[in-house]
């Protein structure tokens, strides 16, 4: 430690200190296991500098805040006292040096995370998981099991992240969003910790019986899966197979820890495998998926957009060939759909046209037809596709976003090729009421979306037969729901193919 006022070091108090405090003696702990006792009016000296340590400062500083706390000049020799003590609290890492001007934090959009408790003692420990998780970046909301609730409160997890911790697949309100779709399609992230045996083989099997399984099932983003149980559990040939199946389906699993186990006496326990890594080591974990994820995206098909701006400008610097969900032709099970709903004369609505296929399958029939979309690169191109191909029936292009539509009167068939799995949260109930008032009564609702296997890896919200009833069952009824694919031009992928008609509305 110099003694010149001009030293640019400056310190501050380290963020956790080893200090206790006893009659009028400090006792400092340092890192390496040596111990230095203050006493007296060094003690009282050494917590004046750590009041001043709060923020950083420079020798020259802490003398002048000591300096107004005694109410005069401080002596030479006195000075000679604060280099030594400053000195102590520095090799004992109290008072750790910081730059001039400290960096500032990177922005970032924050993480959004699902974070899926199940019932494993582990749960007790979840506040320290979630903390780790907030200085992270991340955004969290908890889901728990039942079983989960019984090793830890909700209000203790409520507390950190400022919002309900939710148990149940059926909202309180029947007028709110239902918990399993809406926080699977908010998250851009899902970790499944603690996953106990039971919530692993549901997941294995599809089984969507709890919130914590049906959101870990749905999303459309990358799952991180924690397992946490005992030695003998573990090595199960059904968990086995069971943790095999779920790494093929996409699932990022981590593989277990050493730990007691705490179902034995205190007394007769062994560190054997089985319990869930530390904490800094499951955050870690979870970052390096998401990184790897994101890369993947980056290097394959180009990311999600989320609004017009984003969609408008994918249309206008990728080709057709690199647009993973385009084909020339309509795919041959909607186009027999069409075939036997559509006759010369029969109005029609593509909604999310992209590059205008259905539309234009549907004007050869000989159909009138509405052709929408937010992107405005992706009209135009739609409408030199088209060119003087459909007829004299021709096709009306709009920008408009089914959403927050601003058409009128009714159609015979309403086409949704991709569209509706794309939509966030937010849109589903304003695209149900939409489509449910654009629909003519006795019309049809043609929807294919990404089915429940091909969510997670595509940035889109996979759909079920469930789904599809829960969201637009007011208003139609569902005919016919078929396994289908939604080819492109390099992958086909796996959809379902939901056929709805709407009923009278009297």
């Amino acid at each position: 430690m110099t003694n010149h006022d001009s030293s640019p070091t400056r310190l501050r108090r380290a963020p956790v200190v080893q200090i206790y405090d006893v009659r009028d003696t400090m006792v400092i702990l340092a890192p390496d296991g040596e111990v230095r006792e203050l006493s007296g009016l060094s003690a009282e000296l050494a917590r004046a500098v750590l009041q001043c340590c709060l923020t950083p400062c420079t020798r020259a500083q802490i003398v002048t805040r000591l300096e107004l706390l005694t109410g005069g000049p401080i002596e030479e020799q006195e000075l000679g006292v604060i280099d030594q003590l400053l000195a102590v609290l520095v090799a004992a890492k109290v008072l750790v040096p910081t730059s001039e001007q400290p960096a500032p934090a990177p922005s970032r959009p924050r993480t959004r995370l699902v974070l899926c408790l199940s019932g494993a003692i582990a749960c007790s420990l979840a506040p320290g998981l979630i903390q780790r998780l907030l200085e992270r970046g991340f955004e969290v909301r908890v889901v728990a099991t039942e079983a989960a609730l019984r090793f830890v409160q909700p209000e203790a997890l409520e507390a950190l992240v400022h919002f309900p911790v939710l148990s149940s697949l059926w909202p309180e309100d029947s007028g709110l969003p239902v918990p399993h779709i809406n926080l699977a399609q908010w998250a851009d992230a899902v970790l499944v910790w603690p996953a106990t045996a039971t919530t692993i083989s549901r997941l294995a099997t599809g089984y969507h019986s709890t919130l914590v399984s049906a959101i870990a099932l749905c999303t459309r983003a990358p799952v991180v899966l924690v397992p946490s149980m005992n030695a003998d559990m573990y090595s199960e040939p059904a968990v086995a197979r069971n943790l095999q199946q779920l790494a093929a389906d996409g699932m990022h699993v981590v593989h277990p820890g050493s730990g007691t186990e705490l179902a034995h006496a205190p007394d007769t326990r062994l560190a054997t495998l089985g319990p869930t890594p530390p904490h800094a080591v499951v955050v870690a974990l979870l970052e390096t998926a998401l990184r790897i994820e994101r890369a993947r995206r980056a290097d394959g098909q180009p990311a999600t957009p989320r609004d017009a701006d984003e969609w408008d400008r994918l249309f206008r610097t990728h080709q057709d060939h690199e647009l993973g969900w385009h084909r020339d032709a309509l795919d041959a099970d909607m186009l027999a759909v069409l075939e036997r709903a559509a006759s010369p004369g029969t109005s029609v609505l593509d909604i999310g046209t992209g590059l205008g296929v259905a539309a234009i399958a549907a004007a050869r029939l000989g159909c009138r037809v509405v052709a929408t979309d937010i992107a405005d690169t992706a009209l135009l191109r739609a409408r030199d596709r088209a060119g003087d191909s459909t007829g004299d029936t021709g096709i009306v292009w709009l920008r408009d976003d089914i959403a927050d539509t601003r058409l009128y009167g009714t159609f015979d068939l309403l086409i949704d090729r991709g569209c509706l799995h794309l939509l966030s949260p937010e849109q589903l109930q304003p695209y149900a009421k939409a489509v449910a008032r654009l629909t003519a009564p006795g019309g049809a609702l043609l929807v294919k979306t990404h089915a429940l296997s091909e969510g997670r890896s595509r940035g889109t919200t996979p759909w079920d037969r469930g789904m599809i009833e829960d969201l637009l069952g007011a208003a139609f009824t569902l005919e016919t729901d078929e396994g289908s694919t939604l080819p492109g031009p390099a992958v086909t992928t796996a959809a379902r193919l939901f056929v709805l008609r709407r009923r009278d509305p009297a």
